[in-house]
């Protein structure tokens, strides 16, 4: 695989403050919301991670599913011990179920790069935000992630994000559904390629990357599980509508949404925005309360959901929604005399020590150079260290704001820097 065909992330300084503001407000509200941060390894145990995928998949479907997972062996070995993760939510289940005993609801959040191999085989990487509630099984639980994810989208002033919801039902709900739709399937065989045929077959849920022209990629004209539900279920999708509804978050019920990931059951959801013209999925879930069974043999019913951080991110950029912080006061530091280096880390060393954001220039040049590497800075004042100054106990002051200058005593140097952010914060 040529290089050039392998896309990850590279943040410039550019980039990394945006990315600090929404990663900090995201926090904020899952704070507020008694959610704990869990760090995971992006290196992830192959077989785990092999049979979470596959837990509640067969054939075609499982082997596609793996597929999809970058995983990492030596040069000498076809044999994988690990891969890059692809998701979080069955690293935290095998991660936390030595810690969760019965009766006992835990919330947690995570957030950083997944790898997945995208279109053509190609590697990339992406950010994510995963937040899991384990341990209870309630309708109000659901509910509150659901909520939660909304409430993420309004603080960080992202209006028009609306809910798509549907209900894959019980394990009792699907026997006859499945039954249905696979008699369905036998007589649209025509209808479908080979590949789709089976990953249906295998999982009515899955979203198809199919690109066969002449393929329907999809079962939206058969059977829907939305018309199999047992009374239980259909009274908690009922009653999730009537929530959301009443909270005031828009939705509306998509019977065909459907998810690559076959551990989902009961209440699925989507979050949607429309984004220059096009409806674009920026994060979603559901509740998977069999999959713990399969991968650590310890039932923890559980409901989560996931944000796409580069969607997101991407959305807020090109709608001009990061503000660096206004009157941000830096200092600017520099020399015009060989061999004082000593004084100059110094000086630097006492506005640090109170909290006073100093650039210090690392070469010895002229004045009208060194304004101009402190004003592309973005500097609000200068220090210009000269050796005869020195002698004479002085330090040159410029404020690049009023494009002011004068000498201070050398002693003066923090009060009067101090009385200077004072002044331009009040001027601000």
């Amino acid at each position: 695989m040529a290089m050039e065909s392998l896309r990850f992330h590279e943040f410039m300084p550019d980039k990394v403050w945006k990315w600090k503001i929404l990663e900090e407000r995201v926090e904020k509200v899952l704070s507020l919301h008694d959610y704990q941060e869990i760090r995971l390894s992006v290196l992830q145990d192959y077989q785990v991670l092999h049979t979470g995928i596959t837990a509640l998949m067969q054939g075609y479907e499982a082997d596609n599913a793996v597929k999809s997972v970058l995983s990492l062996s030596l040069p000498e070995s076809k044999l994988s011990l690990l891969s890059l993760r692809p998701e979080g939510t069955i690293s935290v289940l095998h991660h936390t179920a030595r810690i969760i005993n019965d009766g006992e609801v835990h919330r947690f959040y995570y957030m950083g790069p997944m790898f997945r191999k995208a279109e053509a085989i190609n590697q990339m990487e992406f950010y994510q935000l995963g937040v899991e509630l384990l341990g209870s099984e309630s309708i109000l639980s659901e509910n509150e992630v659901i909520s939660l994810g909304m409430k993420i989208f309004q603080e960080l002033g992202l209006n028009g994000v609306h809910l798509e919801l549907n209900s894959y039902g019980c394990s009792e709900c699907r026997i006859a559904f499945f039954e249905d739709l696979r008699e369905y399937l036998k007589n649209h065989t025509t209808d479908f390629c080979k590949s789709c045929y089976e990953e249906l077959y295998a999982n009515p849920f899955s979203e198809t990357q199919c690109m066969d022209a002449a393929c329907k990629h999809s079962l939206k004209q058969g059977p829907q599980i939305g018309n199999y539900l047992c009374k239980t279920c259909k009274a908690n999708f009922d009653k999730v509508k009537k929530i959301q509804a009443n909270l005031g978050n828009s939705y509306k019920v998509n019977p065909h949404l459907f998810k690559n990931f076959a551990y989902y059951n009961e209440t699925v959801f989507d979050f949607m925005v429309t984004h220059e013209g096009k409806e674009l999925v920026i994060g979603g879930g559901g509740r998977y309360d069999y999959l713990s069974t399969r991968i650590t043999g310890k039932q923890i019913p559980a409901v989560g959901f996931f944000i796409n951080l580069d969607v997101l991110f991407e959305i807020m950029e090109s709608k001009r929604m990061f503000r660096e912080k206004e009157n941000d006061f830096k200092v600017y530091l520099c020399s015009e005399s060989e061999n004082l280096e000593m004084m100059t880390l110094q000086i630097a060393q006492e506005l640090h020590g109170n909290g006073i954001k100093t650039i210090i220039s690392p070469e010895t040049t002229d004045t009208k150079t060194e304004i101009k590497q402190a004003i592309a800075k973005q500097c609000s004042l200068m220090l210009i260290i000269r050796d005869d100054n020195i002698r004479e106990g002085k330090i040159l002051m410029r404020n690049l704001m009023k494009e002011h200058q004068d000498y201070i005593p050398l002693k003066d140097t923090l009060p009067a820097v101090l009385l200077a952010r004072k002044a331009m914060k009040q001027e601000g």
